[in-house]
């Protein structure tokens, strides 16, 4: 919900400032790429998940680390796939307030939601946790 309310704030603004990123077709083609990336690394994220039986809802307890999938180079790809989501519609929307906005709407997810599931993820898993933080970046 952060992210939607983020956007909808980034694409009203626009009508107000009219500042564009650039013209059709390019908007369209780059937005719809990242859309499409940000709905596979979801869903591929899902899977991961699904294939450990453990629930995806940050709210439910974890009963395995995931490790794979698109988890080998990202912590975070579920809250990636929002974001890359995010600057496709954004795009598609030519809507530069809607990536301003997305700054530090990033840093406040990161520092409240990320760092919340790290502690209760490094209580769980202990050693096996910090040792997937070094080989593993939080985003990217």
């Amino acid at each position: 919900m952060v992210f939607i309310a983020g956007l909808v704030v980034g694409v009203i603004a626009n009508t107000f400032f009219h500042l564009w990123i650039w013209g059709a077709p390019w908007d369209y083609m780059v937005g719809g790429i990242l859309l499409i990336l940000g709905v596979w690394l979801s869903i591929s994220a899902g899977r991961a998940f699904r294939k450990h039986n453990t629930p995806t809802e940050p709210w439910k307890p974890t009963s395995q680390l995931v490790q794979d999938g698109p988890y080998k180079f990202s912590r975070n790809p579920i809250y990636l796939s929002f974001a890359v989501f995010y600057v496709g519609l954004a795009i598609i929307f030519n809507s530069i307030p809607a990536l301003i906005i997305l700054v530090p709407l990033i840093i406040a997810f990161d520092r409240t939601q990320v760092q919340r599931e790290e502690r209760y993820l490094d209580g769980r898993f202990g050693e096996d946790y910090r040792s997937y933080k070094k080989k593993v970046r939080r985003w990217i």
